[in-house]
């Protein structure tokens, strides 16, 4: 991981975000969604915007903070909104902010819209660009730069001997 200070940006910063809808196998022993499947979500939410970012693999490094601030219960809508926040060298800072929606009743009643969102969790985690060997690279690289699927198989195939 780099510790440089933040690269200059040609690109845009991504920002992605997932819905989960939560159900009964997610819930823990009290009732509420676990903490885990919220940070799954988070996880792989932040892993999108990295993996579009970086052209390329991405892994978790680690998680800078990591916060739950409401229960969600069996069928809330949770979506998990990450947007980059930094670009060093190898390594990608991602803020993910996590919400739930809960809806009232019919969609044909306008008495029974949603309710504004409930903030559930957030965390700042920092990923780190791979190549198909697993070594750090430049997490920004030149758009199109990727190898080809067939370049990574050959690769790959004559690294295993």
């Amino acid at each position: 991981m780099s510790t440089s200070s933040s690269a200059p940006c040609a690109r845009t910063l991504v920002q992605r975000t997932l819905t989960h809808l939560a159900q009964p196998a997610d819930l823990n022993h009290q009732g509420d969604v676990a903490g885990a499947v919220i940070f799954r979500l988070i996880d792989h939410a932040a892993w999108l915007a990295t993996l579009e970012y970086s052209n390329g693999p991405t892994a978790t490094r680690a998680v800078k903070q990591m916060e739950f601030l409401n229960p969600v219960r069996e069928g809330g809508l949770l979506h998990a909104r990450a947007q980059i926040e930094r670009v060093n060298n190898t390594s990608i800072e991602v803020r993910t902010t996590v919400t739930a929606t809960y809806w009232s009743g019919w969609a044909d009643d306008p008495e029974d819209l949603a309710a504004p969102p409930t903030p559930v969790a957030s965390a700042e985690l920092v990923f780190v660009a791979i190549d198909v060997t697993g070594t750090p690279r430049a997490a920004n690289p030149v758009p199109g730069a990727r190898p080809s699927s067939e370049n990574l198989y050959l690769h790959q195939a004559a690294a295993s001997g």
